[in-house]
């Protein structure tokens, strides 16, 4: 049972239900669902901090959803969706690395 919440907390679905509900909030502008976005990457945030090459930038990621949140309150859309780049090109970053290794695991 606490292998499958781990992998929910800092696996893929965490992810997805934040850049889900942070989008929406861009969206709708409702900043609250970007700060929930936020407080649901955390912990893959915090598991992308211990990959070498983005350390730092792992747990900035969060951080980008807020300001975000921030802009979006503000009636500044274009500059929170600049902010909210960021998270979803390392997600999808992710995703490549992950695919790409299942694509060499398998022979092909």
């Amino acid at each position: 049972m606490q292998q499958y919440f781990a992998q929910i907390v800092f696996g893929w679905p965490f992810i997805i239900l934040s850049l889900l509900l942070a989008v929406t909030g861009v969206i709708m502008k409702h900043p609250a669902l970007l700060v929930a976005g936020a407080l649901f990457f955390v912990p893959p945030a915090w598991y992308l901090s211990g990959y070498p090459s983005i350390r730092w930038f792992g747990m900035l990621l969060p951080v980008f959803i807020l300001g975000a949140a921030y802009y979006v309150k503000q009636g500044k859309v274009v500059i929170a969706w600049a902010l909210l780049s960021a998270p979803i090109l390392a997600s999808a970053w992710l995703a490549f690395l992950v695919m790409a290794q299942n694509k060499n695991l398998s022979g092909g």
